[in-house]
């Protein structure tokens, strides 16, 4: 039975699926944001890809933490989907913040359903990851789990299209 980072790893060839937030990104989320309060999956607690008030990191384990902050902002490991994303909805709707989830554009599985009525943005170009060599083989998508869409299209609609439920 393969995994879902095994089936990853075999499309791009790499062993991680752990890959830093592309920087035009981080700034766009800066941008929306002003400061960010809660990053679950840091990369590296001393050198973060995005900087944030609460770090989690794979040992602090975001998923097994209240994200009880003010904003939030979620590049998760795409291997675990299923896991972060339902997740992250949870957090959302009890503590009642803004989140920006930078996730894989797969409208063909489960766990897109806790998102599907959220407003978000599709990619119009595959993202380069961290250290990667090229482009992602996939599509990325910026869900927006908030209260000022206004803001939301007014930062990150010049990067493609934002479809909303409504």
């Amino acid at each position: 039975m393969t995994t879902s980072l095994q089936a990853l790893t075999s499309q791009t060839g790499n062993r991680t699926d752990c890959w830093n937030t592309p920087e035009h990104v981080v700034n766009d989320v800066y941008s929306f944001f002003g400061s960010v309060g809660l990053d679950p999956c840091c990369n590296n607690k001393q050198q973060p890809n995005v900087n944030a008030d609460v770090l989690y990191d794979e040992h602090a384990d975001g998923l097994s933490h209240s994200w009880d902050q003010r904003s939030v902002f979620m590049n998760h490991p795409y291997s675990q989907s299923k896991l972060w994303v339902p997740y992250a909805v949870e957090q959302h709707l009890k503590h009642k913040n803004e989140m920006l989830l930078l996730i894989k554009l797969d409208v063909s599985t489960k766990w897109w359903n806790a998102v599907a009525g959220y407003p978000w943005l599709a990619y119009n170009k595959r993202l380069k990851f961290g250290e990667g060599k090229s482009a992602a083989p996939f599509q990325s998508a910026m869900i927006y789990l908030g209260y000022d869409l206004p803001k939301f299209y007014r930062t990150f609609s010049k990067d493609g299209t934002i479809y909303t439920a409504f």
